[in-house]
């Protein structure tokens, strides 16, 4: 998949090669989160978002945050030799055991701890590239010169949410093949923590904030040049002369 250019404004510095894959998974939510907001039109008609967006929004992040916690780097305490015993014995196939293909009676139970084989050394992986062009040119993904917020609450909010997915690119971790380290789980933790904030403070029926005069310039049926108000020298257009 084309990847375009690397990355423009507010994504100029976004990493677009790295080996790790779960960076690329934990991503995906981001964009996801990413898009409620360029597409929610309580971003566009008014200040703030209401309750039930910010429910929306919020379940959205919770979402993000659990594959931030479910690919860091948390080894089982139990000893490698009971995890490789587990591994190995048939009761435990997803797909029923090899010598009457019925359900096994033990199945598969995820452990405490993200179990990733975190306990031993991996092989390198390949090289990947950003699956999601950043450079502008993907009309989902616009950058913000594409754009005309007239909240400024999902202006900030959407740079917060940009700036964690440039984050997610830059931390040590890409170089691993999977995991990403605790401390770079708390690098991105804090990203999450300022998009809770601003959801929490800003968003709700009681912070909305109504535009009366919601329609703009471009907007008009006559076109900027002839909106009320505009025709003059800064439109473009002559202003009419007294001839008195």
């Amino acid at each position: 998949m084309a990847v375009g250019e690397a990355g423009k404004e507010q994504f100029r510095n976004i990493i677009i090669e790295f080996r790790n894959t779960h960076i690329v998974a934990a991503l995906t939510g981001l964009f996801q989160f990413r898009s409620q907001i360029i597409g929610n039109d309580e971003f566009q008609a008014r200040g703030g978002v209401d309750t039930t967006t910010q429910k929306s929004l919020l379940t959205h992040l919770q979402q993000c945050d659990k594959w931030r916690r479910v690919i860091s780097y948390n080894p089982d305490p139990d000893s490698l030799e009971e995890r490789v015993k587990q591994a190995l014995d048939p009761a435990n196939l997803i797909a029923g055991t090899p010598k009457t293909g019925q359900p096994p009676d033990q199945p598969l139970q995820p452990s405490v701890n993200p179990f990733g084989g975190d306990e031993v050394e991996s092989a390198p992986g390949q090289l990947l590239q950003l699956p999601w062009a950043v450079d502008g040119s993907n009309p989902d993904i616009p950058i913000n010169s594409m754009l005309n917020f007239r909240s400024g609450v999902g202006f900030v909010m959407l740079q917060a949410c940009d700036s964690a997915i440039v984050g997610w690119t830059r931390l040590e971790s890409r170089f691993y093949t999977r995991w990403i380290t605790i401390k770079d789980s708390l690098r991105m933790y804090s990203h999450y923590m300022q998009l809770l904030e601003y959801l929490t403070i800003f968003g709700g029926d009681r912070n909305l904030l109504d535009f009366p005069a919601g329609v703009q310039p471009s907007e008009e049926p006559r076109g900027p040049g002839n909106a009320p108000n505009m025709v003059g020298e800064t439109s473009g257009a002559s202003a009419i002369k007294s001839t008195a």
